[in-house]
């Protein structure tokens, strides 16, 4: 009995060890593209080709990964909004439409049904999606004017400021 304890605490440990691990090696991964990242070219909602460097201005990207038809979505969109409206002045938000199933007629309804004030682009051929490894939806990138990512998650961060320059 006693070995059998000790080979769980062994298991557990094991994965525990490997999961941050790999943890580990995607935030490098993720943080070593520097500003490729930001040279991104999307599609907004009137399929104008938009690079994110350009909505950056010198400040950092708030990335929301979504769709119309993901309910955990729509619980985490209106603290994405109340983060663009309270820091406008220093964030970028930049909603990104994922999954190709909603077109930019549904999306411009939904935009304007829930009063959305941010940016809005399409992720037509997965780029932003393979990009920054989103593999399931929402999540919440928030990225510096390099690319470099700052916070990843998928809600929003409770407090934006301290990932802000100052």
């Amino acid at each position: 009995m006693a070995q059998r304890g000790s080979l769980r605490k062994k298991i557990f440990f094991f994965t525990v060890i490997l999961t941050m691990s790999n943890i580990t090696s995607f935030l490098y991964a993720a943080n070593t593209r520097g500003d490729n990242l930001m040279e991104l070219t999307l599609v907004d909602l009137d399929g104008k080709k938009v690079r994110l460097d350009q909505l950056a201005e010198d400040k950092p990207l708030l990335l929301y990964f979504w769709a119309t038809w993901c309910k955990p979505c729509r619980k985490t969109q209106p603290k994405v909004a109340a983060l663009a409206k309270k820091y406008k002045d220093r964030v970028e938000v930049v909603g990104i439409n994922v999954g190709g199933l909603d077109s930019p007629k549904d999306i411009k309804k939904y935009r304007s049904r829930h009063r959305i004030t941010y940016t809005m682009l399409i992720d037509r051929d997965d780029e932003a999606v393979k990009a920054y490894s989103v593999s399931a939806i929402p999540v919440v990138i928030l990225v510096d004017e390099t690319g470099k990512i700052l916070f990843r998650d998928n809600e929003p961060p409770a407090n934006l400021e301290k990932f802000l320059p100052e």
